[in-house]
């Protein structure tokens, strides 16, 4: 897979061969599914990936008239401070130029930026996408495409770090640091009078992870027309469906670009922006129920992607990031 940056920021439509991740737990389904690969007769979806467009520090931002052409428009986060405010400008930007293609947000670290509490924020936010047309996802999933199957289940989650990137049984993990020196600390409310902290974001992150794996579990199963279990985290999917999974902060280190001066910070500034996530998303397969994942680094400019879609087909899975981060956390 291929984005492309673009003189405003929003990159360019990102094609996806057919397929559904599968792990461990689901390996038969994958087996399965995999038999079945050659058997998907619609034809492939096309992403349009945004992220981190910072309405507010760039006030004129547009999105481009005419829009691209685009299946599924995937918004990975950091549109601006306030998820209500992001929400509403991309709605605004788009002015239902969209049409009846589905537009999935997920929020990131900057939408929280609100002085509202996390909790009360996406109540709200989801609440308002549900009013705008858009579709908001955190720790949750939307499917579209054909109402026989052959569709795409997209699962989104912040993916908040767990602060272990680069941790040993010598060297302790960077949340400590960042216990102080984590700006987001002082910018975010967990609740009322209580601000978010690195203790906290480990915990987010454990729960999105488990997410993750057990939705894609679920798509898989539910691509081989077995119906969903009481508790499935997915119940939509439908014979012969793939999945994509969109995220604010990587799910791999090997998203940041080997020269980026960051490594050479502090610990928990990497750490801050990447997670060993995808190395436990393991097994992949290059077909229906998987991909061999390989995650390739962006150019040397710009600011940082913070999305994870993987491609699938003949190519290998392919993490890219838009841009490339600052020796600090974006702001």
């Amino acid at each position: 897979m291929n984005i492309r940056p673009s003189a405003d920021g929003t990159g360019t439509p990102v094609r996806a061969e057919p397929g559904v991740c599968w792990l461990a737990p689901a390996a038969m389904a994958g087996i399965l599914a995999h038999a079945r690969a050659a058997e998907r007769v619609s034809p492939r979806p096309a992403f349009w990936v945004l992220s981190d467009l910072r309405v507010d520090l760039r006030p004129d931002l547009a999105l481009p008239e005419p829009l691209p052409a685009f299946d599924a428009m995937l918004v990975a986060g950091n549109v601006g401070p306030g998820l209500s405010a992001s929400l509403t400008w991309l709605a605004r930007a788009l002015d239902g130029r969209q049409g009846r293609r589905p537009v999935c947000v997920v929020p990131g670290n900057v939408e929280y930026r609100s002085g509202t509490p996390m909790a009360e924020a996406l109540a709200r936010g989801r609440e308002l996408a549900a009013d705008l047309g858009l579709v908001l996802l955190s720790d949750d999933a939307f499917r579209f495409g054909p109402a026989h199957g052959d569709g795409t289940v997209v699962v989104g989650a912040t993916l908040w770090t767990d602060w272990q990137l680069g941790a040993s049984s010598g060297r302790p993990p960077a949340r400590v640091a960042a216990r102080t020196a984590w700006e987001e600390a002082g910018r975010i409310e967990l609740r009322r009078g209580r601000p978010l902290t690195p203790l906290d974001t480990l915990a987010m992150h454990a729960r999105s992870r488990a997410f993750i794996e057990d939705a894609l579990t679920s798509a898989a199963i539910g691509s081989l027309g077995l119906p969903p279990g009481p508790n499935a985290c997915v119940d939509t999917a439908l014979p012969g469906d793939a999945a994509v999974v969109v995220t604010c902060h990587a799910p791999t280190p090997r998203s940041l670009p080997v020269d980026w001066e960051g490594w050479h910070a502090d610990p928990w500034l990497p750490a801050s922006l990447a997670s060993e996530a995808a190395a436990a998303m393991a097994a992949w397969g290059p077909r229906r129920c998987g991909y061999t994942a390989t995650c390739r680094r962006p150019p040397t400019t710009g600011s940082p992607r913070r999305a994870w879609w993987p491609t699938r087909g003949p190519a290998a899975a392919t993490t890219r990031w838009r841009r490339t981060p600052s020796t600090r956390p974006s702001s």
